[in-house]
């Protein structure tokens, strides 16, 4: 396999929601966040932070997420052991 020597970044969010009730857990983020937007509820990011990985740290990563390491090009044969 050749070398892959594109840049990968892995960015992370602490968001903090504010509201009267429990978030039912069938909610997904983007339905958190809109209802922080438009609703009753209220958002606030706490931080964030951005790095950049490695194609292999990528392919670990994508995997993590359920996410097919193809979305970004990348095979299984990339994954860390």
């Amino acid at each position: 396999m050749k070398p892959d020597n594109r840049k990968f970044y892995q960015t992370t969010y602490i968001v903090e929601i504010l509201s009267e009730t429990s978030i039912p857990e069938y909610m997904d983020l983007k339905d958190v966040l809109e209802e922080s937007e438009y609703g009753s509820y209220s958002s606030d990011i706490k931080s964030q932070k951005t790095v950049e990985v490695d194609a292999k740290t990528m392919t670990k990563l994508l995997i993590d997420q359920r996410i097919d390491p193809s979305f970004f090009d990348l095979d299984f044969e990339e994954e860390v052991a």
